[in-house]
């Protein structure tokens, strides 16, 4: 099966990775200096219009203070994986 930002599964990752910014209590801002990246790119990547992959969303979760392991098993469990 072919995912793409679209689909259901991969929003329900979006709403994943934000709860995670949010919960750490940081702003999209806050979040790209840890990435090193631009604000932008963590708007887009919250809005659904780019694709992270494995390796950002480990970066993304330890930025976030959150264990990556601990966080994929949390976004199985809502996903029904």
């Amino acid at each position: 099966m072919l995912l793409s930002v679209h689909h259901p599964r991969y929003q329900t990752f979006r709403i994943h990775i934000r709860a995670l910014r949010r919960r750490a209590g940081l702003t999209q801002l806050q979040l790209a200096e840890r990435l090193e990246v631009g604000q932008s790119y963590v708007s887009k990547v919250e809005r659904g219009e780019r694709y992270v992959d494995v390796l950002m969303y480990v970066d993304w979760c330890r930025a976030c203070g959150a264990k990556p392991g601990e966080s994929l098993d949390a976004l199985a469990e809502i996903d029904g994986m």
